[in-house]
């Protein structure tokens, strides 16, 4: 399968493969050691829908993140 990547200028450290799986356009990001896939949505762009699928999975490291952080800070204080 030929590759297409492009990257997101604020966001280095991911590429992203747009393409179509039975009809139905989708995008894929690559980064960090994961890989992570979604539809692109009616009427938004692929880089519109790079950037909302990046997003999501940095909103969910950071929750992870902190929470790791709260249960350290927990321990120490007991």
């Amino acid at each position: 399968m030929y590759r297409n990547p492009f990257f997101l200028g604020w966001n280095k450290g991911w590429s992203f493969l747009f393409f179509l799986e039975g009809g139905i356009a989708k995008i894929e990001a690559k980064g960090f050691g994961i890989s992570i896939t979604t539809k692109v949505k009616k009427g938004e762009s692929p880089l519109e829908s790079a950037d909302r699928l990046v997003l999501k999975e940095q909103r969910i490291r950071k929750s992870r993140y902190y929470s790791w952080v709260k249960s350290i800070n927990e321990k120490t204080i007991n």
